[in-house]
């Protein structure tokens, strides 16, 4: 017969065991989630180490189903919840719910989410906003903007490469600025850059103000113009051109011209074969040609609004909101003679060298075209 001290003591061992071994069993870590692929029904502990099958089936994988139902694709969605490609489509991304969103501009957007610093504070007596860059953005906007890469000597004998490099193109201080630089580069002696709105603004009709600071200096070659949309179609010259601003090196003028099939620099019988344009000054047009003249602008090397009011009519030309010259529609156009019932798009450049401001004075480099605003309005 077992005394009852030993019993007891038999007893304790073995409910310790028996709690031992629970406790060990209760203490089992792993996956505890039945859903995921790597589930151990053993576990009693979850260590937050489970794995699910991806959208291929493969147990942990990343895959998912982007915005396009595609397992595995490239595609997501933007703030403004677009479906877009970030690399692909990066120009437009967030671009359908941005605006100003300050309610005292006269642009301001109620349905925009994200400010793209494109607010103006009035417009122009008569005109509406139609489209503008302000240039407050960290980067040139790719939804507005086109870098067109060129080697030099492209056209009209000038000497930079144009560059799509941040040496030659960026925003600084809420401007655009278009730096050309003397440098060897493919070939090159200088760079600058050239951007087109090409495909992403275009228009017909209007007014257009750009704010512009030009520089000075021998070889310098800074222009704001459009060309015709077809200009794919048809080539230059039928397609087109308004020289809105051009400057070249140390002069205290500014030039303003169109350019058409049947009056050009380079056609057979210049200036004598152009047709009338019948271009008219406040202050009369002495020795102006059929199809350019020039502005006095003693400090040219500040900044100024260059602008254009475009109708079907005519084309007149304006500095700091004052008129300065108007070129009109023939009596019997076409479109050899007016091409301007169409739409155009911008160009924005800095050339250097070439037929119309000779060789380049290398002591002058780096220079910059600035570029404050673009702004395009429809009549109210």
């Amino acid at each position: 017969m077992m005394k009852p001290k030993l019993i007891f003591v038999i007893t304790s061992v073995c409910m310790l065991f028996v709690f031992c071994s629970n406790s060990q069993k209760s203490d089992i870590q792993g996956c505890t989630d039945s859903q995921a692929c790597n589930y151990d029904n053993e576990s009693t502990t979850d260590d937050g180490s489970c794995l699910y099958n991806d959208c291929f089936g493969v147990c942990g994988g990343d895959a998912v189903i982007d915005c396009t139902g595609i397992c595995g694709g490239s595609f997501g969605l933007d703030e403004c919840g677009e479906c877009l490609h970030p690399i692909n489509q990066t120009d437009i991304w967030n671009s359908t719910c941005s605006g100003c969103m300050d309610e005292s501009a006269a642009n301001y957007d109620s349905d925009a989410i994200i400010d793209d610093g494109s607010c103006v504070e009035v417009f122009p007596d008569g005109w509406i906003l139609s489209w503008n860059d302000e240039f407050n953005s960290d980067n040139i906007n790719g939804a507005n903007w086109t870098h067109e890469i060129w080697s030099p000597y492209h056209v009209n004998n000038e000497f930079q490469a144009y560059t799509d490099r941040p040496d030659n193109s960026f925003i600084e201080n809420g401007h655009l600025v278009i730096r050309a630089l003397n440098e060897n580069y493919n070939s090159a002696e200088y760079t600058s850059a050239r951007l087109t709105s090409s495909g992403k603004g275009e228009w017909q009709y209007g007014r257009c103000d750009i704010r512009a600071k030009i520089p000075l200096g021998q070889g310098t070659w800074p222009a704001i113009w459009m060309l015709g949309s077809n200009i794919g179609s048809v080539g230059w010259p039928s397609c087109g051109e308004i020289d809105i601003m051009e400057h070249v090196n140390n002069n205290l003028i500014v030039h303003s011209s169109i350019h058409t099939n049947a009056c050009f620099h380079a056609l057979a019988g210049y200036p004598g074969a152009c047709p009338d344009y019948n271009i008219s000054c406040p202050g009369g047009c002495p020795d102006a040609l059929p199809n350019t003249y020039w502005k006095d602008l003693p400090n040219v090397d500040d900044w100024h609004v260059y602008g254009m009011i475009w109708t079907a009519d005519y084309l007149t030309f304006t500095i700091d909101n004052a008129p300065w010259m108007t070129v009109s529609r023939p009596i019997t156009p076409g479109d050899d003679m007016w091409p301007f019932d169409q739409e155009f798009f911008f160009i924005l450049n800095l050339a250097i060298g070439g037929d119309w401001p000779g060789d380049p004075d290398d002591s002058i480099f780096p220079v910059s075209l600035e570029i404050d605003y673009v702004r395009v309005y429809i009549p109210e």
